[in-house]
């Protein structure tokens, strides 16, 4: 697959601060994720330093270096030279779900997209520049093993040029606006990706180890996926995608109750997120728990959620039989994102278990119409196929 990138000269960050004294917040006792975790259970593993993620070997520095130097002899601007370099090494990358490290990706030429933004992350060290990440939800990832949903995430990384060049500053008592340029570098940027939020260095770290922990969790490796989830919370002790992961992780050594604890200390700690909300809702129908289950869906209910978090509820729901709740969320988000082809692929599946034969065959047209991806193409026309021959 190609590497293609999008450019966006400017970026405006708007930082906006106030104070009160008169105020009082209410404290909230938060409960860490490490407290809840049953580490009995579990081995730790040797798992990768920060510096063995970044790190490039003497040769490919060395020629990043010469390529850098030649560049800004012509003229280029120093956040540029890093896309050009990107651009240039990378044209026959290929697309690949692993999440590697720098140098893995660079003699592998493939990776996924938290891959590409650790790399891009190398090259703008070396050169000194200033990096920020923008969170993209994209096509979810379905595992097929204890019906867990797994929703990919990628990154895009914002080089900033040298803070010398244009920077301005607009300072009131209230707020900052600092306008900075920089190069947006999106990896395999397509329309179906929803932005989710900005993102850090520490969020970057926290997204490499928790990817690494759910490919263990997925190949059954319980023990490197916990010392996996302990590394990322590290850097994102607040992120509720990381109680989710120790969830599923005690879903899978049989300590329910744990599971149980971890979710719910999630929530008391107000770190919710549709991924950890749906889980412990599955877990409260595992443990026959209805009173939970039904509170856990009127949580769901009131979220706020895009395209990819309603496909997510509805695959959920149709699992179960609850094909009216699954019809009424793949609606909202066909409403949402009425260009994603997945969308209406589920709605397809909705419609044939209802029995409405010429309905799902129109869906499954649209789901056609709509899908790029060669692979996902062959499978709608091969189920519309299918549905012809039943005619």
């Amino acid at each position: 697959m190609k590497f293609y990138t999008l450019v966006i000269i400017t970026i405006f960050s708007l930082i906006t601060g106030c104070s009160s004294t008169n105020n009082q917040k209410q404290i909230l006792q938060t409960i860490p994720l490490t407290q809840v975790i049953n580490h009995a259970l579990f081995s730790q593993q040797p798992t990768l330093s920060e510096q063995a993620i970044f790190e490039l070997s003497e040769v490919e520095t060395e020629q990043f270096l010469a390529y850098a130097k030649k560049q800004l002899l012509s003229g280029i601007r120093t956040d540029r030279v890093v896309y050009n370099y990107l651009e240039n090494q990378l044209t026959n990358f290929t697309y690949h779900g692993d999440t590697l490290t720098s140098t893995q990706t660079v003699n592998r030429a493939q990776g996924n997209c938290i891959s590409l933004a650790v790399l891009t992350q190398s090259y703008a060290r070396i050169l000194g520049l200033d990096t920020s990440f923008q969170e993209m939800t994209s096509e979810p990832v379905y595992a097929k093993e204890s019906n867990l949903v797994y929703v990919a995430n990628h990154f895009r990384t914002m080089v900033y040029a040298p803070k010398e060049i244009g920077t301005a500053k607009n300072i009131n008592p209230i707020s900052t606006i600092t306008t900075r340029a920089g190069t947006l570098i999106d990896y395999f940027p397509t329309r179906d990706s929803v932005y989710s939020g900005s993102a850090n260095h520490n969020d970057l770290l926290a997204k490499f180890y928790s990817n690494l922990a759910a490919s263990a969790l997925a190949n059954k490796q319980l023990n490197m996926a916990y010392s996996l989830i302990l590394q990322a919370n590290n850097y994102t002790p607040k992120d509720p995608e990381l109680f989710n992961l120790a969830g599923i992780l005690h879903r899978h050594a049989g300590d329910l109750q744990s599971a149980k604890n971890i979710y719910q200390a999630a929530l008391n700690n107000n770190y919710a997120s549709i991924n950890l909300i749906s889980n412990y809702q599955l877990l409260a129908q595992k443990l026959g728990d209805t009173q939970l289950a039904q509170q856990l869906s009127l949580q769901l209910i009131n979220i706020e959620k895009d395209p990819y978090e309603l496909l997510v509820l509805a695959k959920n729901e149709l699992q179960t039989g609850n094909i009216y709740s699954a019809n009424k969320h793949v609606e909202q988000a066909i409403v949402k994102a009425p260009y994603i082809a997945d969308l209406y692929l589920e709605l397809a599946k909705i419609r044939f278990q209802q029995g409405k034969t010429q309905q799902t065959q129109s869906l499954l047209e649209k789901a056609i119409e709509l899908e790029r991806d060669k692979q996902k193409l062959n499978v709608y026309q091969a189920k519309l196929l299918s549905l012809s021959m039943t005619k």
